[in-house]
């Protein structure tokens, strides 16, 4: 029995195509989400970029609205590349498995059909990643004496400057830290708050940890409200 050889589309070509996707929803949607017929549907990010190269159109959903790829995103993908090149540059030894499959990714002249859901996601791994790294390096200069607000179960209350951001679907919240007085701690909430507001809080510490990105004293809350300043 005859394999067929898998199908591959150009690397350059794909990233240009998830810049695009990344435009065109401004930002990563991880999940199509369809509405009433007022509204379009959203396509996730990966699904936008496999029906970009799909040839036969039986295999297109109804609701699927051709887009095409413009200059801003063939400039998008020469700045992904050149973040991206700094990691092969320095070596992946010291790399996570994740980051290490995205580099990897993106790495040769062309992929796999079955590998554009991780082309798709570049863009978003790309802004984290610049975020993270300027984050790390605020919180070693800025942050790296941080104290702890207190013990558990103490109150703290006051004013922060939000400084990250992750949204997780497991609770349907987002997770942040930010910055009291110099002072890390993090908490969750189900709200949006943009990176860089600042908030009145009102919380009780949970526990004493350290920051993922840098090892300065974070200090978890739970019961966590924020208000305007």
């Amino acid at each position: 029995m005859k394999v067929l050889p898998l199908k591959v589309v150009n690397t350059q070509e794909a990233l240009a195509v998830a810049h695009a996707a990344y435009r065109i929803n401004k930002g990563y949607v991880k999940d199509t989400r369809r509405y009433s017929e007022d509204k379009a549907t959203t396509f996730s990010n990966k699904e936008l970029v496999r029906f970009f190269f799909e040839k036969n159109a039986d295999y297109l959903p109804n609701d699927y609205m051709p887009f095409k790829i413009e200059e801003e995103d063939f400039e998008a993908v020469a700045e992904s590349q050149k973040w991206l090149k700094r990691y092969i540059m320095l070596g992946l030894g010291d790399l996570d498995s994740f980051k290490r499959d995205m580099i990897d990714a993106v790495s040769k002249d062309d992929v796999p059909v079955n590998n554009l859901g991780r082309i798709a996601f570049i863009p978003e791994f790309v802004k984290r990643d610049q975020h993270e790294s300027s984050l790390k390096k605020e919180i070693r200069v800025e942050y790296r004496d941080s104290q702890y607000l207190g013990n558990k179960k103490d109150e703290v209350e006051g004013v922060v400057k939000i400084l990250d951001k992750r949204y997780s679907p497991q609770w349907e919240s987002y997770n942040y830290v930010a910055v009291m007085d110099g002072n890390l701690l993090s908490f969750m909430n189900k709200f949006d708050h943009a990176i860089g507001d600042m908030k009145r809080i009102k919380g009780k510490v949970k526990s004493q940890t350290t920051n993922r990105l840098f090892g300065a004293n974070e200090t978890r809350l739970n019961y966590v409200k924020l208000y305007k300043v």
